[in-house]
């Protein structure tokens, strides 16, 4: 939505500059947004026995809501 950089269409005036600064910060917001969830791990689908929260981290011991220790089975060791 913007040309950041070449300024070979630019909005005019003040508003225009304002208008081209929030929608590169948009932007930017968004393509953060979309790396966080590509790369962030997934949750794992164990219901906590005390308050019955179902999603937790992987390496989770303690249910992030609660505290009860939770017994999350892996695939191996």
């Amino acid at each position: 939505m913007t040309t950041t950089g070449y300024g070979d269409i630019t909005l005019p005036g003040p508003w225009g500059k304002l208008t081209a600064i929030v929608i590169m910060i948009i932007g930017i917001t968004l393509f953060v947004r979309l790396a966080q969830a590509i790369f962030r791990p997934e949750k794992v689908f164990f219901t906590c026995p005390k308050c019955a929260l179902t999603r937790h981290d992987p390496d989770a011991v303690h249910c992030k809501h609660c505290g009860e220790v939770l017994a999350i089975p892996d695939e191996g060791a």
